[in-house]
């Protein structure tokens, strides 16, 4: 069956309210034309009345349906059928107007890739087409209004005329108020959603383009910086000054990211300042470490401290025994609040510092693009909702949705980059940069560490600990060690593969779990505005 339903009560016959009669049908050869009323009565062309054909209609058509009936099915190609109805719709008008809405398709039916609608412009003042982007031209003694509408998508036309425009049409007529405002309100309000939809498309469109434009042009102000010359491997520690934590902070990865490295390069260089004590205890059992002086004013070197002393026990802390505090941790609740307390303070030393630094030396290019990100999320979030509100636009709003939501995608991406890609280093802040990247490239090359390397074991104690900060400690440890230089002879005790392995228990400490395992019907029309016109229906096939 290909077919086209409608809304409204369809009859065979005129009836006492508003209704879509049903004159005739011109169905194509070797189908069969059908009519199934609103009280289940059926008309089959050609068909007599006992025919097993005309039960199957019976059986097979929904009330208020039209339709052509093959018993074969239907081949690929093109069937084209003609209908002629009647239509009694309701009338509303005043003294000075009345109004027809009528609808043509409503809420179910297939894509219409090529509509036309003639409407005689006799007696018409004003004429809407619904949906508004159909387009509505004079042509000699008519309108014709044409385009294409989507699934299930109102296609509807409200018409407004003189007080006795409509006489001719038998149709019921409504006597209310304000015919013409109402009419232009409602249109307005219909088509509104239309308007929205249509613009979040649009900016969505430009959006996902723009945005690419937006972040070169800011990279272009913004990110480019000065050009300095500096050598590919550089030996010597670029600022000796800087502490190894503020190393970590502005030269590891990116500007804005400190990580444990720097925690464990300012323990060593606390103990090669003598402020602290590490002793390892022997291979695979742990260091000790011993407050020696409190002199250091640096604040985050000052917390360091703090965490030593607060885990330490007869100002000694020893890991191996936070080890067996870990593994008592897991039956014992005493043991798990201590440790998770030590927990907390280690996280806090390994993931905080002072960052007032970083503004000394970089301009953060991710400010830029916070009000991009912010306002992509936005109006993602409110296409989305409107898609699902507004669901005769939905297939408008999603794909704005979709394009919306790449454009929250580059922006988390350059979100994501390094914090200086959009912003800059200030200065000749770049210069120093450079440098230590020059030197961290040395340290992580073998044969250039053995190329340069320096008689004074101090200074290896120097590239340990810095090397620490930068994430490469341990290349310079197995370099040491392949030129059997001693860690302990460099002024460090320890070198950053066994300072690492001795935090790990309490770093990846995890606490056992204490949960508790549980376990209306109607035909409507004669309103105002685009939904809410008389017919409905549309066109089909099962």
């Amino acid at each position: 069956m290909l077919y086209r339903s409608w809304e409204a009560p369809l009859t065979l016959g005129k009836s006492s309210i508003p209704s879509v009669q049903f004159i005739s049908a011109t169905p194509p050869s070797g189908t069969i034309g059908y009519a199934k009323d609103e009280e289940g009565n059926v008309v089959a062309i050609g068909v007599s009345e006992g025919s097993p054909l005309k039960a199957t209609i019976r059986n097979l058509a929904e009330t208020n349906e039209v339709g052509i009936f093959r018993p074969e099915y239907y081949n690929q190609g093109k069937y084209t059928v003609g209908y002629t109805f009647l239509i009694h719709p309701p009338v509303e008008y005043d003294t000075t107007s009345s109004h027809l809405n009528l609808k043509f398709a409503g809420a179910s039916h297939i894509p219409y890739r090529n509509v036309k609608i003639t409407i005689p412009s006799a007696k018409v003042e004003k004429l809407y087409a619904y949906p508004p982007s159909l387009k509505t031209e004079k042509m000699g003694e008519a309108f014709v209004i044409s385009g294409s509408i989507a699934e299930n998508e109102n296609l509807a036309v409200e018409i407004l005329s003189n007080a006795d425009g409509f006489n001719q049409i038998q149709g019921y007529r409504n006597k209310v108020g304000n015919v013409r405002e109402a009419t232009s309100w409602a249109a307005f309000w219909y088509n509104l959603t239309y308007y929205v939809a249509y613009f979040l498309n649009y900016c969505a469109k430009i959006a996902v383009i723009a945005v690419p434009l937006l972040l070169l042009a800011i990279y272009h102000w913004y990110g480019r910086e000065k050009a300095f010359t500096v050598p590919e491997y550089m030996s010597t520690i670029p600022n000796p000054a800087m502490k190894p934590w503020q190393v970590n902070l502005l030269f590891k990865g990116d500007a804005l990211d400190f990580d444990e490295d720097g925690y464990y390069a300012s323990l060593l260089d606390l103990h090669r300042r003598k402020i602290i004590s590490i002793t390892e205890k022997g291979e695979g059992k742990g260091i000790e470490i011993r407050v020696l002086s409190g002199a250091t004013t640096d604040p985050y070197e000052q917390r360091v401290l703090g965490f030593i002393d607060l885990v330490s026990e007869n100002s000694v802390l020893d890991t191996s025994r936070i080890e067996a505090l870990a593994l008592r941790a897991k039956t014992n609740t005493g043991a798990e609040e201590t440790a998770l307390k030590y927990q907390r303070s280690l996280t806090d030393v390994t993931r905080r510092v002072d960052s007032s630094i970083i503004s000394q030396y970089i301009v953060d290019g991710r400010d830029l693009l916070v009000p991009l990100l912010l306002s992509g999320i936005v109006l993602f979030a409110i296409t989305l909702i409107f898609a699902f509100i507004a669901s005769l636009q939905s297939y408008i709003l999603l794909p704005a949705a979709f394009l919306w939501g790449i454009v929250v995608a580059q922006a988390i991406l350059s979100f994501a980059a390094p914090s200086t890609l959009f912003g800059h280093w200030k200065d000749d802040r770049y210069k120093e940069k450079l440098e230590w990247d020059a030197f961290t490239r040395f340290l992580s090359d073998m044969a250039m560490i053995q190329k340069y390397a320096p008689v004074d074991l101090s200074m290896w104690g120097e590239w340990l600990v810095y090397g620490t900060a930068l994430g490469v400690g341990d290349k310079v440890e197995r370099a040491m060690k392949t030129l059997n230089i001693h860690v302990a002879d460099t002024g460090v005790p320890i070198g950053v593969m066994g300072m690492n392995s001795a935090f790990v228990p309490l770093m990846h400490f995890s606490p056992p779990s204490h949960g508790k395992s549980g376990g209306s019907g109607g035909f409507g029309g004669g309103g105002f505005g685009g939904g809410g016109g008389f017919g409905g229906g549309g066109a089909g096939g099962r």
